[in-house]
């Protein structure tokens, strides 16, 4: 079932704000920022490529996998998915 379009918008503001948090190199609240968005719309891949970056500067590689394997499984054409889950 798709997203309503209230939560759509609510998973892009949180996007946003993990977008903020990563510029600022805070890493655990932009990840939990994506993972709010993921579970507003789980079928988003650069929710979890955004959140795979989060995972890499912290270090933790079994989680990035998880994270790129998803996304590659959203949408293995997207440039996106294909840099930053090489």
């Amino acid at each position: 079932m798709a997203p309503n379009a209230a939560a759509v918008k609510q998973a892009e503001l949180l996007r946003n704000d993990g977008n903020i948090y990563f510029k600022k190199a805070r890493f655990g609240a932009a990840i939990d920022a994506y993972t709010e968005a993921i579970t507003l719309c789980p079928n988003v891949p650069v929710y979890f490529t955004n959140r795979a970056l989060c995972h890499r500067r912290r270090n933790d590689w079994e989680r990035v996998e998880e994270d790129c394997r998803r996304a590659i499984q959203l949408d293995s054409n997207s440039v996106k998915v294909i840099v930053n889950c090489d």
